[in-house]
């Protein structure tokens, strides 16, 4: 790792930090923020779901799990998140039903006749900042995805041997840089908005998925988002969610982005016990394929987590499970070779606690310690809350704080608030401010404020 000397009111050390970020942001734009084929969703599950699990979250005597938790891509628990609540449609002020319904009709009758289920979605990402250390105070972002997933065997049955795609798009809209880039060059050492940066259209996502032995064993393996299974949890989703990266995949975790890899699960008691674990390219690339990284460079990400879980020994499938997961408790271990750009060996711990208080509120606390990573110490804590007449609204509070490894610069602290409104099923808008104390990257300044708003329409 290049270091980074501190002079006091001087650009230097921005520029030379910034320089080793954005790169790595690479592990900003994705390792510290969710994939959009792989379950970015919230803890809003599904009512049948709530309605049917015990107060044990244990699945009832008989109950058809495929049923209980469908494919992802199809329905209330999709990649489009909170596409529709099947038995209540929007009415009340500033509110309408999807003019979409015929779409969405077709993709159900595809999905039962052939096992192809198909989505995808489209978002703008407007922040303002009240500062810039490089003189760019607004930026505008685009991001586009589409996904498709198909049974190659055993469709419609526990045991399906099942491929997921993604193919995705995000840029700058109308502005120099998009709000990834945008936001660590103001100033904040916890990007801004963690996957809304710059590549061209391509295949993000590939791989194989299947449960096995009745759900007790689970495994991916293809080019995959490690993000989705490296200490995940319900609120990682910068698509409809908290954006700062301090609320989604620790700071302090040095995880891969998009690459080769493969992960399992197992759930070895009766009880919630599961453990989880996988090795990926630390050579990651967003539209490329690293399948020749993986087996000829010994530069590899391993991690090992051991946890309790509300859902396991369900049929979820295995990149769906931080995500959907009410109530959860893990600790997740990680080790990175050393890298032939001069990034040394790193290795830490983190964990996560999110459990829910009542049937709309859930908390959450996380942190993580690492060694030869950007961040050596990170912790945060948050709450969101669903209101119960429109229950693919949510409100969301977080309170973070992160320790750069370099003793030079400051730690940061970051609060953000955001509300996300439903017009229709399937196009939210939400307000979004951030308060960034102590910006890492700009130690001239006490504080920043980022104001957003982000818009984005599923389909």
């Amino acid at each position: 790792m290049r270091e980074v000397v501190f002079r006091p009111h001087s650009a230097g050390p921005l520029i030379a930090l910034v320089s080793l970020l954005v790169p790595s942001l690479a592990a900003a734009e994705e390792a510290l923020a969710p994939t959009p084929q792989a379950g970015t969703l919230s803890f809003q599950l599904a009512s049948a779901a709530q309605d049917a699990a015990t107060p044990s979250d244990a699945p009832p005597e008989g109950l058809d799990m495929l049923k209980l938790y469908p494919n992802l891509l199809d329905t209330t628990l999709s990649v489009e998140g909170d596409l529709a609540e099947s038995d209540a449609p929007h009415s009340s002020f500033l509110r309408g039903e999807t003019l979409l319904g015929p779409w969405f009709a077709w993709k159900q009758r595809l999905a039962q006749d052939t096992g192809l289920s198909i989505g995808g979605s489209w978002g703008l990402l407007y922040q303002n900042y009240s500062v810039s250390a490089i003189g760019q105070r607004d930026a505008v972002g685009s991001k586009f995805t589409f996904n498709l997933s198909y049974d190659l065997a055993n469709r419609g049955k526990p045991n399906a041997l099942t491929f997921d795609m993604a193919v995705e798009d995000r840029r700058p809209f109308g502005t120099d840089l998009a709000p990834l880039q945008a936001g660590i060059g103001a100033g904040s050492g916890v990007p801004t908005a963690a996957t809304w940066g710059d590549f061209s259209l391509g295949v993000t996502q590939a791989y194989v998925r299947q449960n096995l032995a009745n759900n007790r064993y689970q495994y991916a393996v293809g080019k995959v988002f490690a993000p989705n299974f490296v200490n995940p949890y319900p609120f990682f989703d910068d698509n409809r969610q908290f954006l700062s990266l301090a609320f989604s995949t620790s700071p302090t975790i040095a995880v891969p982005l998009r690459g080769f890899g493969f992960v399992g699960a197992a759930y070895p008691t009766d009880g919630n016990l599961y453990l989880k674990s996988g090795m990926f390219t630390a050579n990651s690339s967003d539209t490329g394929w690293t399948v020749d990284d993986f087996f000829n460079k010994d530069e590899h990400f391993y991690f090992f987590e051991a946890g309790w879980s509300g859902f396991a020994g369900m049929g979820v499938p295995i990149h769906g499970r931080g995500p959907m997961d009410r109530n959860n408790f893990h600790i997740t271990s990680w080790y990175r070779d050393a890298l032939s750009n001069g990034s040394p060996r790193a290795y830490g711990f983190a964990f996560n606690a999110n459990f829910m208080a009542g049937e709309n509120t859930m908390w959450f606390v996380r942190g993580g310690w690492s060694d030869g990573w950007l961040a050596d110490q990170s912790l945060t804590v948050g709450v969101g809350w669903r209101p119960g007449r429109e229950s693919s609204d949510l409100a969301g509070l977080g309170l973070g704080w992160v320790h750069p490894s370099n003793d030079n610069f400051d730690s940061q602290y970051t609060g953000e608030l955001f509300y996300r409104f439903h017009v229709t099923q399937n196009l939210a808008f939400t307000p979004n401010l951030q308060l960034v104390i102590n910006p890492t990257l700009n130690p001239t300044k006490d504080a920043m404020a980022v104001l957003s708003f982000r818009g984005r329409v599923t389909f």
